[in-house]
């Protein structure tokens, strides 16, 4: 998944700079474009692109302190991250056949951003039992023992979802579920510019989840290592 993710984003990225640029490169020379959410924005005027995101970047940061804090404060119980998810405003739903149910409708089991249509009239009618055609945002996991690192990489995703950082708005998510469901070349060119941006933001919070996860780990076998280290040098004090 995280080769796979990395391999599209490199992709996107590509296609935006070669594929518009040789496709629209008379139209750009005169065109201004904007593409903003509540805390970043990208302008475009004669091929120049500027990047304002401060406000982003001061977010990620302050998403990534506050994830570890809460995480490491859990580390021994995983499953205390769930309830700090609804005690938050999140439903989590713990069934046995989650697995069959999200595969169904195109999703994987941990956090879901909000479904649309035919899919989100049957997550609805299985797990809320009301007729919607739109969910709220949700976990849906099977009944078993928590992953701490799963668990920490949905747990980052829903925190970014809660502090809003670009990318996770609704259209930008949809485009992101689907976009690998088809031909990626035919099926990003029908997207447009400001589309393009919206995606590489959303793919981006994945990595950025992942990266987090990665460190995590890390940390964490590092800290076991250390501990065996000294634990290794007193049995040999007491030889």
């Amino acid at each position: 998944m995280e080769n796979f993710i990395k391999k599209i984003t490199e992709f996107i990225f590509n296609l935006q700079e070669k594929y518009y640029a040789k496709k629209y490169k008379t139209a750009l020379q005169n065109v201004q474009f904007s593409s903003k959410n509540s805390t970043s924005k990208t302008h475009m005027q004669a091929g120049i692109k500027l990047f304002l995101n401060s406000k982003t970047e001061q977010n990620k940061k302050k998403l990534n302190d506050e994830v570890s804090d809460i995480v490491k404060k859990n580390l021994k119980h995983p499953e205390k991250l769930l309830e700090y998810i609804e005690q938050n405003g999140t439903k989590v739903y713990k069934v046995p056949f989650a697995d069959k149910l999200l595969k169904f409708v195109g999703e994987e089991e941990g956090f879901i951003t909000p479904v649309f249509g035919i899919n989100a009239l049957v997550l609805n009618l299985v797990l809320e039992h009301k007729f919607a055609l739109k969910t709220a945002p949700m976990f849906v996991l099977r009944d078993l023992p928590i992953n701490l690192y799963i668990m920490a990489h949905q747990f980052h995703k829903w925190y970014g979802y809660k502090m809003q950082l670009p990318g996770f708005d609704d259209e930008a998510q949809q485009k992101f579920k689907k976009i690998w469901e088809y031909e990626i070349d035919a099926n990003v060119q029908t997207l447009t510019y400001e589309e393009i941006v919206s995606l590489k933001e959303a793919i981006a919070r994945d990595i950025e989840a992942i990266d987090f996860v990665s460190k995590l780990a890390k940390e964490q076998d590092g800290a076991k290592k250390v501990f065996e280290n000294i634990k290794n040098k007193g049995d040999e004090t007491n030889i």
